[in-house]
């Protein structure tokens, strides 16, 4: 499903003067990312009030779970979930709040080999998934799965979708895609991608949605 960019979508829960935002940051080990950081911290527009929290230490499962349990002690109405090597363009926390839709979503590149690397947003095809093209004459696309590296979700989901909320079993699908799937299954709802939200994914290497790889240091 998509939108044409000259067509007004009709928002679901539109930004107002009540928005709050939470930045969520799971690190998956110590050798976080935060080098990083300031490359993307201060630029980042973000609406006035907006906090962040942060967990490490322990599995990306519960961390995001640990996350979102404290984000829902705040009074956010929104939840960004930002991973600890995704770096979003400094515009896209209002970007995806002003789709007014409950799962808005950044686009990065997923970290797979050449041979099967793909944008982090899917379509379910047959018994599988297949990642969306980058060149789309819409800016806004509904996905069945997307990553949680760079997501904007209005907490009313978390409110009403039932625990576990992430689990990644070791022959099973990956946190996000398990979550993803849940809410569609328990709420119809499916997350919206702004393809011009574009973001990189870092390491040891940084990778844009064309495609091309820069070396970082540390």
């Amino acid at each position: 499903m998509v939108w044409n960019r000259d067509q007004p979508m009709t928002p679901i829960a539109p930004p107002s003067a009540n928005t709050k935002v939470v930045i969520l940051i799971p690190h998956r080990d110590e050798s976080d990312y935060r080098a990083w950081r300031h490359r993307w911290k201060d630029e980042l527009e973000k609406p006035q009030g907006t906090s962040y929290l942060e967990s490490r230490g322990l599995s990306l499962t519960t961390n995001r779970t640990k996350l979102v349990e404290m984000a829902l002690e705040t009074d956010a109405t929104h939840f960004f979930f930002l991973d600890d090597d995704v770096m979003p363009p400094p515009g896209v926390i209002p970007a995806l709040l002003a789709t007014g839709q409950p799962i808005a979503c950044g686009l990065y590149m997923a970290k797979k080999n050449k041979a099967t690397r793909g944008l982090s947003a899917w379509m379910r095809v047959n018994n599988g998934y297949a990642s969306i093209d980058l060149k789309q004459e819409a800016r806004y696309a509904q996905v069945d799965v997307t990553g949680l590296g760079c997501v904007i979700i209005h907490r009313s989901i978390f409110e009403k979708v039932s625990k576990p909320w992430f689990v990644w079993e070791p022959d099973g699908v990956s946190e996000d895609f398990f979550f993803f799937e849940k809410v569609a299954r328990e709420l119809g709802i499916k997350p919206m991608v702004d393809m011009e939200m574009r973001c990189s994914h870092i390491g040891v290497f940084s990778v844009d949605t064309n495609g091309n790889f820069d070396t970082l240091e540390l």
